[in-house]
């Protein structure tokens, strides 16, 4: 009989996005297949200084140790993950900017997802940006904008409506949409609360869509999402009520159009140097393609676009998981073979 695979699916953490995180995290624990892997939930706090590991918490000084599992138990009195592979189900900052993924690369326990770099450029909205264009992507107009900057800068570049949002921020936090300029100053003051860098950015009225990606060298769209919010734009009570927004399947736009678009997030992803899985947003209109972000951690709750879309394609959920899991794994027996 095959040996299962312990895995410890890491949720919760430092960020805005903490809720968001647990949704993801105990649906990916509720649809790992129990005959291929043995699980280990672990709960990581708020103010990201102690963790929850079978119903007890630790402060991270208690933890002794993070290891590679043999034949070893999971856990060694109470106070060692140990196992073969770290789930991510994090969001935001230092879960999806390189962060745990720095710390997992430097204790040599296998992640999935995207590596420390691309995890950092994806999380920031200004270098990813930067690199789109040199890769020949088209990305929205905008302007960076820091604490004391004048107003008259936006109103010289832009015409209303603009986004207004924080240069590392997920799930749409501490974004607004000013439609008027009396709401550009607490636009900003909401962003800065979250980042010391601010995105303005121009609005462009086509149609919104996302694209899955999953592999690591040779990576494949999944099907392509539009995105139609029933709110104002697709805010953060939008992207986790599923009243609040129609999510179609596939995109109604045209092939060449399609097309068009899974050339650009597969571009997107490859320049970022994701691998693993991602979801590229972009905005479609007339015949162009603007991309907005990859998220390198896509959302996996229950009313997340990734496992809709790879439902439409004919994964289910816990094959979806399979599939993130081996090229995790893919990955660390690459580098291992790489070594002299």
């Amino acid at each position: 009989m095959k040996r299962k695979i312990k895995v410890a699916v890491l949720m919760g953490g430092k960020s805005s996005e903490h809720k968001i995180s647990l949704m993801s995290g105990r649906e990916v624990v509720k649809n790992l297949d129990p005959k291929r892997y043995d699980v280990l939930p672990v709960i990581i706090s708020s103010d990201g200084r102690s963790f929850q590991l079978n119903n007890r918490k630790y402060s991270f000084s208690q933890l002794s140790s993070i290891r590679q599992a043999q034949d070893d138990p999971e856990l060694t009195e109470g106070s060692t993950i140990n196992c073969q592979l770290f789930f991510i189900a994090m969001h935001g900052p230092y879960g999806e900017d390189g962060t745990i993924q720095g710390f997992l690369e430097l204790v040599g326990v296998p992640y999935t997802g995207s590596g420390v770099l691309a995890s950092a450029l994806g999380m920031d909205k200004i270098s990813s940006k930067k690199l789109f264009t040199q890769a020949g992507l088209k990305v929205p107009s905008y302007l960076l904008f820091k604490k004391g900057n004048q107003l008259k800068k936006v109103w010289q570049k832009f015409r209303l409506p603009i986004f207004v949002k924080p240069h590392n921020q997920g799930s749409s936090v501490g974004t607004t949409k000013v439609n008027k300029k009396n709401q550009l100053s607490k636009a900003l003051t909401n962003a800065f609360n979250f980042s010391d860098l601010v995105l303005v950015e121009e609005f462009i009225d086509g149609t919104e869509i996302t694209c899955p990606i999953l592999g690591n060298n040779k990576p494949q769209a999944l099907p392509q999402i539009e995105i139609a919010p029933k709110t104002e734009y697709f805010d953060y009570q939008a992207k986790y009520n599923e009243r609040l927004c129609d999510e179609i399947v596939p995109a109604r736009i045209s092939k060449s159009l399609t097309k068009k678009a899974q050339e650009a997030a597969l571009t997107a992803y490859r320049t970022l140097g994701c691998r693993g899985f991602g979801r590229v947003d972009m905005i479609a209109k007339d015949n162009n393609i603007y991309v907005l972000e990859v998220n390198t951690i896509p959302g996996l709750t229950p009313v997340s676009l990734f496992p809709k879309s790879a439902a439409y394609a004919g994964i289910s959920y816990p094959k979806l998981l399979d599939k993130i899991i081996n090229f995790a794994l893919e990955k660390k027996l690459k580098t291992f073979s790489q070594k002299p």
